[in-house]
């Protein structure tokens, strides 16, 4: 037979248990929806991928199927018809302000995401590098490459 003190301190540890996990659950809730709000307003990415870009990708089924099914060859030419590029560069845009490097920063970007290439652009490693170095200075003189 239990006494009326042990009851009792099991009964004050599961209140407590109770209430650190109410505490945990009601953390992660805010946690995960602090995040959904920065990520959906963009002011956060995922990968460096603004939301916009995702939902773009998302609601193409040709994109989706490519995306979830790995095929990069499928993606990368999906990706200019999509204008991924462009508007992963307009989201950067105000944030880099060297063309040359918003360029190789985006395509870095979509190379870690996809193992989408540009066509002015090798892999060395895990980092893409211009294959042309005289490509800098047409990079610098267009605004909206």
């Amino acid at each position: 037979m239990y006494s009326l003190q042990s009851v009792q301190a099991r009964q004050k540890s599961n209140k407590a248990m109770g209430k650190m996990i109410l505490v945990a659950v009601f953390g992660t809730i805010m946690t995960a929806s602090t995040w959904v709000i920065l990520f959906t307003t963009e002011v956060i990415t995922l990968g460096g991928v603004p939301y916009s870009v995702l939902m773009k990708v998302w609601q193409d089924p040709t994109a989706r199927s490519a995306l979830l099914g790995g095929d990069e060859t499928e993606l990368h030419d999906l990706m200019g018809g999509l204008g991924i590029e462009y508007d992963i560069k307009e989201y950067y845009r105000d944030r880099i302000e060297d063309p040359v490097k918003l360029d190789q920063h985006i395509h870095q970007i979509l190379f870690d995401r996809t193992g989408y290439v540009g066509e002015a652009y090798t892999v060395r490693g895990r980092t893409l590098v211009l294959k042309d170095p005289g490509k800098i200075e047409e990079l610098r003189n267009c605004p909206n490459c």
